[in-house]
């Protein structure tokens, strides 16, 4: 491996929106930009293990492959495993015998991956690493709430980390390098709209996670504030952004490969042009 890029990359989630991300992350693969340190929401985790594991296209031919086969997402399974992605199909039959992942170069990588999850007691962002066996702490980080069964690590039980911290531009910041590229899922300027009658409703819901009921009410606001830190923070010289055009629309649950595969494009472009901005930005 080269030199790695002494910056923080943050992968924002979306479900297959992380194809976007995808994309960007192909782009810098292919002009041999690895970042040392990487932290991941959900999906933005899955896209980041295979460039990680520099396994260039990997992502985008899961989705093309699998992304209408009902064993990848369905009511199918939510119905009979509890999960609407399937985390048999997902995390053992996909990664070890349909499209190998390379376990061995993701864990003898010397970058730094984190995964974001969130706790279903307290309600709080934790921050996951063992590269020897990531993939629990990948299927906690995607894990989303309600059509997705919680992930038990070490008697704890975990959800989405897009609950808790969808950007995690703050923790980049303090446990990694001074300077981050976030590469976001939605287009600039997207705000999520605030519901303050949530909380009632999610705490009639989850009568015994009144933390994690807590933390989705708040999680509009979470994530505009975590956006306003890295527009100021851009604005600083110390984050730069991508995003994917705002006319490409593609649901969290796209199944028109078409869509996908544009905005995979947009993403690989993006990517391209995230390079060339690179060197400026770091010799600032």
């Amino acid at each position: 491996m080269s030199e790695l890029v002494q910056a923080n990359l943050v992968l924002e989630g979306g479900a297959l929106r992380g194809i976007f991300t995808a994309g960007v992350l192909d782009a810098l693969d292919e002009k041999n930009l690895i970042f040392e340190f990487i932290i991941g929401v959900s999906a933005g985790a899955c896209m980041g293990v295979s460039y990680v594991s520099r396994q260039r296209g990997r992502n985008r031919e899961i989705l093309q492959r699998y992304g209408r086969d009902p064993r990848y997402f369905s009511l199918r399974n939510l119905l009979r495993e509890g999960n609407l992605f399937s985390a048999k199909f997902v995390y053992e039959e996909i990664p070890q015998k349909l499209i190998p992942f390379d376990y061995q170069t993701f864990e003898q990588s010397p970058v730094r991956f984190i995964a974001v999850a969130t706790d279903c007691a307290t309600g709080q962002a934790v921050y996951l690493q063992n590269k020897a066996n990531m993939t629990p702490a990948i299927r906690a980080s995607a894990s989303m709430p309600f059509v997705s069964k919680p992930v038990e690590l070490d008697g704890q039980l975990y959800l989405d980390g897009g609950i808790a911290d969808s950007i995690p531009i703050e923790y980049a910041g303090q446990n990694g390098h001074v300077k981050s590229v976030v590469v976001c899922t939605r287009p600039k300027g997207y705000l999520k709209k605030e519901n303050p009658r949530l909380l009632r409703l999610l705490k009639a819901v989850l009568p015994n996670n009144p933390q994690l009921a807590e933390a989705l009410s708040q999680r509009s606001a979470v994530y505009n504030r975590e956006l306003a830190i890295v527009d100021k923070l851009a604005a600083a010289g110390k984050c730069l952004t991508v995003y994917p055009p705002e006319n490409l629309k593609v649901g969290r649950l796209e199944r028109n490969w078409e869509k996908l595969d544009n905005l995979y494009q947009a993403g690989y472009q993006a990517g391209l042009e995230l390079a060339q901005k690179l060197p400026a930005f770091l010799a600032q």
